[in-house]
This record gives C-alpha cells, structure tokens and sequence, in this order.
C-alpha cells in the first residue's frame, strides 16, 4: 500500500478530536450518502413500477391476442386463421370470449367486463387453485364490494346490448362466485371477471365456434401473428397500454434529473471540504515542501482523500438504499393509494450492477472532481507559509 493512500486514509479518519479534516470528511461521506441514496431508491421505484406494472398485464392479457379490427366475433373456420392453425393447438395459444354485461345482486347493480376462457390468466392460478366450472364467475375485490357479495354468493348477469335497451326477452343467468380476485390494478378489480369459454358465449350470445379472440402467451410468437392480415389484428399488451409506459418514462427523467443534482451537491460539498482541508493544512504541507516532497505526491494524497470519501459515501448511501429495499420488500411498510398508482404499496426493484456501476461512477467522478482544490497546492508559497513559523 503506497504512503500517499496511507496519509489519505488518516486525514479522513484522524484521532485528534480538534482535527478539522475528519470532522469536514465525515461531514462530506454524510452529504454524499444522502444523495447516493436518494437517486438509488428513486431509480428502484421507477424500476420496481415498470417492472410490477408490467408483469401484471402481461399475467392478465398475455403476450398478445388476435382480434376482430371491428371488434367481431370470430369464427374459428376463417380462412385466414388457417395459416396459423399449427399454432392453434400448442397450449400457449387459448381462444376468449369477451363482453360487456350488467351484474345484479339484490338491489345493487354495476357494469362489468365479462371474459370466457378455458385456462385462467397466470395471476389467477397464482391465487387460486383448481379450474372454473360451469356456471362460476371469479370478479374482482372492489367489484364484490359494490355489489356487496362475497365468496359462494350467486350473482346475475345479462348482456348489456348495445343497440337495443335492457328488456325481459334478454336472458339472465345465475352465477356462483367462486373466488375473488386482487390484482392490485384499479381497473381490473373494479370491473374485470372470469367464467367459463361456454358460460361466457351463452350470456354473450355466440355460437360454439364464435370467440373474440385468441390469447397468445408464448413471446416468441409475437413476429408471426403480426403477419395476420385484415380483418385481424395482433396486439400485444404493451402496445395497447403505450401510453401508460410513456408516462412512465416520462415521469422517470425528471426524477432521475432531480435527485442526480443532490448527489451532485454532495460531490461540490466535497470539493469544498478538499479545500477547507488543504487551507488547514497549510504549513504541514510547507514543511513537507521544503524538505524536498514531489508537489505531485501531495496532489496524489488530496485526490486518494476526496477519491476514499467519494467511495465510503456511496457505499453508505448504497447499503442504506438496500436496508429500506429490503424492510420494504418484507414488511410493506410504505404504502400508496391504489386507485392512482395502480398498486398499494411502494415497488421497488433493485439492480445489483447498476448499484456497482452507480459505486465506481461516483468515485470516479470524486477522484477528477478533487483535481479542482488539489491545484490551490500548485499556487502556495513556502516564503509566505513559512514566513511566521
């Protein structure tokens, strides 16, 4: 270990309670913690809710799923299916029924969004285990409670026509509710609910071999059903909700600009404390001056100095940001509204090579940051120094 790094090492951690040089590093490694810190956690949330967002949509939606352009049904015998019809049968492609309807329960009444399918989506089966028989109905939690149902209560629903006004001649069928469901999204748990392909096409109206669609799951299909021609469409689920994940990255470099300026305050607190430093240190550094030390050799032990406290800080502010992931992770402690944020508490998802990159990036830029005090080593003169001791 060379003796410029081992001088550097006992101005940041010196023994002498007077010493200003440790209490203005301590002050420094402080300051450049809180703003480590600060731009860590922010770039956890924003990744933690793009990365949540995103694997919830996808576990509700698919990867994608082909549709009518008008909205039609879909007859199972088109033509233009055909070409695709060595994809029908893998177990990642399963048709869905889907319609609006109007649900009942005593006196109270609300609109939901009805989907018949063979196979739950993903975040259901996580939830729940066994399948959907006929005649049952998973709805979402904030359904059930305006409706006021729970659990094994039977729900009426009727198709809500779009042309024609509610009347007697349309059916109504009773429903068991099997489960109920939280997904966490506002949308989903307000109106969204899951029966049965056949329950659905009955309330629906549709014929055995009419669907709205096919639901894909497998990513790597995504190419060859984007090649469907008109009347069909393929689209995946982070097209049809562009514009969420575009108010997500706008959101995000703002953010990330704000609290990258107050890590960037602690690096000039820094500078400062260099130079407050070296202004201390004043006649230590004449006298090593005259006595034949390189000026390059002083400049080495500053800049190691500035280049420790840069690093001490961001590993400070680093474990603290993982301490809150953590705790947060375990306990939930942190939580937000639903209804805005799409989830009730706080993500976060955190990135243990960016946390490395963040690390050497901070100490590279204390290291070049601490050439600017250093330099006022170059300016001193030992006549005026010296000139009183």
């Amino acid at each position: 270990m060379s003796k410029s790094f081992l001088f550097a090492f006992r101005l940041v951690f010196s023994r002498r309670k007077e010493s200003f040089s440790s209490f203005a590093s301590f002050l420094a490694i402080g300051g450049l913690s809180i703003g480590v810190a600060s731009l860590l956690l922010t770039i956890s949330i924003v990744q933690g809710f793009q990365k949540v967002i995103s694997e919830k949509l996808s576990s509700f939606e698919g990867e994608g799923r082909i549709q009518h352009i008008l909205g039609k049904p879909i007859n199972l015998d088109d033509p233009e299916l055909i070409k695709i019809k060595k994809y029908l049968d893998k177990n990642e492609i399963t048709p869905f029924v889907r319609g609006v309807a109007l649900a009942r329960s005593g006196k109270n009444a609300d609109g939901i969004i009805i989907e018949g399918v063979n196979v739950l989506p993903k975040s259901l089966k996580e939830q729940f285990s066994g399948d959907l028989k006929d005649g049952e109905i998973i709805i979402g939690h904030i359904l059930a409670k305006s409706l006021g149902v729970k659990k094994n209560d039977k729900l009426f629903v009727q198709l809500i026509e779009q042309k024609k006004s509610l009347s007697l001649n349309i059916p109504i069928k009773s429903l068991i509710i099997k489960n109920i469901f939280s997904s966490g999204l506002q949308e989903f748990d307000k109106t969204l609910s899951y029966t049965t392909l056949i329950t659905a096409q009955n309330i629906l109206n549709l014929k055995t071999n009419q669907i709205s669609g096919l639901i894909n799951t497998d990513k790597s299909l995504n190419k060859v059903f984007k090649a469907l021609k008109y009347p069909f469409f393929y689209e995946t689920w982070r097209s049809k909700h562009s514009l969420l994940f575009e108010w997500i990255k706008l959101q995000r470099w703002p953010a990330y600009i704000m609290f990258g300026l107050i890590t960037l305050v602690g690096i000039i607190n820094l500078m400062a404390a260099l130079t407050m430093i070296i202004q201390e240190k004043r006649l230590q550094i004449g006298i090593l001056l005259s006595q034949g030390i390189n000026s390059l050799e002083l400049k080495k032990i500053f800049m190691y100095q500035g280049g420790f406290i840069g690093l001490l800080g961001a590993l400070i502010g680093g474990l603290f940001a993982i301490t809150i992931i953590i705790i947060q992770k375990k306990l939930n402690f942190l939580k937000i509204p639903s209804d805005v944020y799409f989830m009730n508490e706080i993500p976060f998802a955190f990135n243990f090579y960016l946390f490395l990159f963040i690390l050497f990036i901070i100490f590279l830029i204390s290291v070049i940051f601490s050439w600017i005090p250093v330099r006022i080593i170059e300016k001193l003169r030992l006549s005026e120094i010296l000139k009183y001791e």
